[in-house]
């Protein structure tokens, strides 16, 4: 994950105008977004939610589908699943159990049995006048295609809260990722005396544990050394060398500079029993973020439109 923030409605700013060339011949090219929650106060997002809220409306489609911290283009194998919004194919009203959406590719399969869906025909995701709700599809029998059209069936006790128009309502599959919050795990060493938290590093700690950011925390494998009994050095994998610290010297806060905030925080109260040269602590951390990749897919022969755009969002909650 880059530390370049990604503006907002503003054009070009995930994707690159497409040449005549490219739309004659058509293209299929990726893009992976991190959707980062950059909290000053370290507070967790909730239940995130992330889903193409408003299709393009020129010839090529947008679709997204979850990454990995670490993956890369070349990890990506073709079938992974994906998500993306259509139109609603029909007028319907409050407490219908079922809704036709018209998509722009059945083979895209962006609904799927047991899928949580978002139906909403506000004007814009973040408007306050307008109807939006969230809807759980049957696990079995929830999604049938006749050509580009699916059939969405609701799970059982399942209804639509407000009536919709087919002229400006979108449905889209919802990617439902997990609670968002910086944190740290594979902790290991090797030390023949050396104690964190009361324990030998082959014991994770449970109490004085390492303290994450919201804002400076990456995702990153970090590797303590000691140079004697009370100093010691920290390299990343990816960023290197980021100083050292003494466990008589006070908490250990690497700064990351793209953000002037600490990777992580390792309070000195932790340390104990004796540690020697060589003798090390090895574990990972995890930033505040959903990865999530961007597929565009335009057609051999699209037409050219100078608005194109797509809105990808998210929505969750916190505590």
């Amino acid at each position: 994950m880059s530390a370049n923030e990604i503006p907002d409605g503003v054009k070009n700013n995930v994707w690159p105008d497409v040449p005549q060339g490219e739309r004659l011949a058509g293209s299929t090219k990726f893009r992976k977004v991190f959707f980062k929650v950059a909290n000053d106060d370290d507070i967790r997002l909730i239940n995130p939610r992330l889903f193409v809220e408003t299709p393009t409306p020129g010839d090529d489609r947008v679709l997204i589908f979850p990454g990995t911290q670490t993956d890369a283009q070349g990890d990506l194998t073709g079938s992974e699943r994906q998500y993306g919004s259509g139109w609603l194919d029909a007028n319907v009203s409050i407490g219908a159990t079922s809704i036709a959406v018209n998509v722009e590719s059945a083979a895209d399969a962006i609904f799927a049995d047991g899928d949580l869906i978002r139906i909403s025909d506000k004007d814009g995701v973040d408007d306050a006048t307008g109807n939006v709700e969230f809807v759980r599809l049957a696990a079995t029998g929830g999604v049938t295609w006749n050509g580009d059209k699916a059939t969405l069936t609701f799970a059982a006790g399942q209804s639509l809260q407000s009536g919709y128009a087919a002229t400006n309502t979108r449905v889209g599959s919802v990617i439902e990722a997990a609670n968002v919050e910086a944190a740290w795990d594979n902790w290991s060493g090797s030390t023949v005396a050396g104690t964190y938290d009361g324990s030998a590093p082959t014991t994770p700690p449970s109490t004085t544990v390492p303290l994450m950011d919201s804002i400076g925390s990456i995702e990153q494998t970090w590797t303590i050394t000691f140079s004697d009994a009370n100093n010691f050095t920290c390299v990343g994998d990816t960023v290197g060398d980021v100083g050292g610290g003494s466990i008589v010297g006070g908490d250990f806060s690497p700064n990351n500079p793209d953000f002037d905030r600490p990777y992580f925080t390792l309070p000195s109260i932790g340390w104990g029993g004796t540690w020697a040269n060589g003798e090390t602590i090895t574990f990972r951390t995890h930033p505040a973020a959903i990865p999530v990749w961007w597929k565009r897919i335009v057609p051999a022969g699209a037409n050219s439109l100078s608005a194109d755009k797509v809105v990808v969002a998210i929505t969750g909650e916190s505590a």
